[in-house]
């Protein structure tokens, strides 16, 4: 991974065999990020994704193992009892040109990625809201 701050942006490139997620917060626990928002592209070659169920509160986890182009990674970034804390949903091209998407868990890079993020003057906190079942930003 490499990566480069310019005032409130940064941008980071990922290289092949990166998992996503984990190189995302080791940028911001360096960088010491505590609001944001996160856009990207690449490919990966392993997915590891979610759909959560508000009936069961829970995740199905829906793992693909294939070549795929990033064609939409969004998200933030906040902080949840002090720890770095992402909320990212990708969508990720097939060869045969049909997607998948979902709450993202976790991606390896196939051969790049390129994030850009927006960085926040300030901290957003996330608390759990036990009727939902999800962590939310506490604004």
């Amino acid at each position: 991974m490499i990566y480069k701050r310019f005032a409130n942006k940064i941008v980071i490139r990922l290289l092949k065999g990166d998992k996503l997620v984990e190189s995302l917060h080791e940028v911001f626990d360096k960088e010491d990020i505590k609001a944001g928002s996160i856009t990207g592209l690449g490919a990966v070659n392993k997915l590891d994704i979610g759909f959560f169920n508000p009936s069961t509160k829970s995740y199905k986890p829906i793992i693909f193992e294939e070549n795929m182009e990033v064609t939409n990674l969004v998200g933030n970034v906040s902080r949840k009892d002090g720890e770095v804390y992402t909320h990212l949903h990708i969508v990720c091209g097939r060869e045969d040109a049909s997607t998948v998407s979902g709450h993202l868990n976790e991606a390896w890079i196939s051969l790049t990625a390129e994030i850009f993020v927006d960085v926040l003057d300030g901290e957003i906190g996330r608390k759990f809201d036990s009727d939902l079942g999800i962590n939310i930003m506490d604004l």
